[in-house]
């Protein structure tokens, strides 16, 4: 048997962290909370994953679809060691005074805010940081992208400042009703992703603008990086092609826009067509003087998986040794790179 988690929450996040953990040779799925019967709930259930009802006045509901439930949220976490908490933003942090009665580790996501746990994971950046802990929140989908290169490029060419320019997606494909139909919202100062780098890289200079755009699937990143000792274009890509959960493709790879991009990837053999990869496109990676600009694409709702499969093993010590980590969770869920990849000497 291994470690026994539960996952809170069936959505765009909760799903997908529910099928990773089933897929991983250290962990067993023990059972998921919702609130609510849908979809996701019965695929799981087919699957034998025990539906565990986390408001009890709601269980009726489950009735009426003919889901059985196993009982309610105290009853989950009384058979796991991990909760992961994927609910929508701000509702985790109401269940965290449970989460504690109950003594287990826990692990929100990047929609709950830096003071519920103070202390945001990304594997890049803190692995070794996580242990000992006992909740702790992992970043959000851009921010992890973003520790991915800036703490690449930082340990062999040390950056000196970052500006970011986001053009992120202004809903969920599950929740398109509530984009905006037409036009964009600029955020009015620093978005959050520069200081939320920050909590995890702290001695990095950057400043971040964002927007969001009429638009549902993969948010796109402009960035502008100044270097101390950058050497050329192509020695840069080749180190950044070294390292996992980094791809670079040509624009006759992968195409020439986003459209394009969840095209290619919907057609290849991983499941919902996901790229948890932080993907860069070839040609727009430019180095001028010591300055570096390219420009990436975020997979919302994916990047953060392999991350916060990691976070189970980092939080509770079951694997200490970062490398060994980051094979175990790439090689279950399909992203793997040659072995050599994930000697990485970056973050703490």
């Amino acid at each position: 048997m291994g470690l026994r988690v539960g996952v809170v929450g069936l959505g765009t996040i909760g799903k997908r962290v529910a099928d990773a953990v089933l897929s991983q040779p250290d962990m067993e799925l023990v059972g998921v909370g919702i609130r609510t019967p849908n979809p996701t709930a019965l695929s799981v259930n087919w699957k034998g994953v025990k539906i565990y009802c986390t408001e009890n006045e709601r269980q009726p509901l489950f009735k009426a679809c003919n889901l059985d439930v196993s009982g309610n949220l105290s009853d989950l976490l009384n058979e796991i060691d991990v909760v992961v908490d994927c609910a929508q933003a701000g509702e985790g942090v109401k269940r965290l005074s449970q989460y504690k009665a109950h003594g287990v580790y826990t692990i929100f996501q990047g929609g709950e805010k830096h003071d519920t746990t103070d202390f945001t994971f990304s594997t890049f950046g803190n692995y070794h940081q996580a242990y000992g802990r006992q909740a702790m929140r992992v970043s959000s989908c851009n921010t992890t992208g973003l520790v991915r290169l800036i703490s690449v490029l930082d340990f062999h060419y040390k950056v000196l400042h970052v500006d970011g320019a986001i053009v992120r997606c202004s809903t969920d494909p599950d929740k398109a009703q509530n984009g905006i139909p037409n036009g964009i919202a600029p955020v009015f100062g620093v978005s959050h992703h520069g200081p939320d780098l920050q909590l995890v890289l702290p001695h990095i200079s950057i400043y971040t603008q964002a927007a969001a755009a009429p638009m549902y699937y993969s948010h796109l990143q402009m960035i502008s990086i100044e270097l101390e000792n950058p050497l050329t274009r192509l020695e840069i890509i080749e180190t950044l092609n070294q390292y996992p959960r980094i791809l670079i493709q040509t624009k006759q790879e992968a195409g020439v826009n986003t459209a394009q991009l969840f095209n290619s990837f919907n057609n290849s053999s991983r499941k919902r067509g996901d790229r948890p990869e932080l993907f860069l496109w070839e040609e727009s990676i430019q180095l001028v003087g010591n300055r570096l600009h390219l420009m990436t694409s975020i997979d919302m709702q994916c990047i953060t998986i392999p991350e916060t499969i990691d976070a189970i093993r980092a939080i509770t010590g079951i694997e200490k040794d970062r490398d060994k980590c980051m094979i175990l969770t790439d090689e279950a869920l399909n992203i793997v790179k040659k072995e050599s990849s994930y000697k990485i000497e970056v973050g703490v």
